[in-house]
C-alpha cells in the first residue's frame, strides 16, 4: 500500500493525522506519530479483522472505477427521485470507519488517490 492508499487517524495527543498500512502493523504492530512521537499498538484481532474488511472494501469501490461511470445510488425523497453518480461521491466524499477502542469512538480514514478519468470531476456550471 502506498502513502496514497493508508489508513489513518487523529492523534489522541497532537491531533495530527497518524497514517499507516495494514501491511505495516501485521509486521510491526507498534506505529508511532510522526508529529509527537506518541506510541500506538495494534494487536487486537478484531480490531485489526475490521480494519482489514474496511480496507478491502474501499479497494473494491477503487478496482472498480472502470464502472464506475455507469453507476449511481438513487435517493428517493417523497415523490421525487435523485440519481448521484458513483464518480462524484467518490471525489467529494471521503470513506471512514468509527469504531469503539476501550470507552472511546475513533474514526478511521482511507486515503486513496482521488480519480482523474474524464467526468469524474463536478464543475458547477460557470466556472469554466
Amino acid at each position: 500500500m502506498t502513502k496514497l492508499n493508508s489508513l489513518e487517524f487523529d492523534c489522541a495527543r497532537c491531533k495530527q493525522p497518524v497514517r499507516f498500512s495494514l501491511f505495516e502493523i501485521e509486521h510491526h504492530p507498534d506505529i508511532a506519530c510522526s508529529h509527537c512521537w506518541k506510541k500506538y499498538t495494534f494487536k487486537d484481532e478484531t480490531l485489526i479483522r475490521h480494519l482489514k474488511q474496511f480496507e478491502k472494501l474501499c479497494r473494491t469501490i477503487q478496482e472498480s472505477k472502470e464502472i464506475l461511470g455507469n453507476t449511481a445510488i438513487g435517493v428517493d425523497m417523497d415523490d421525487a427521485k435523485v440519481k448521484i453518480p458513483f464518480k462524484l461521491l467518490l471525489t467529494r466524499l471521503s470513506s471512514c470507519l468509527d469504531l469503539e477502542i476501550g470507552d472511546k469512538k475513533e474514526t478511521i480514514s482511507f486515503r486513496f488517490e482521488p480519480l482523474k478519468e474524464a467526468g469524474a470531476y463536478y464543475e458547477p456550471a460557470g466556472t469554466t
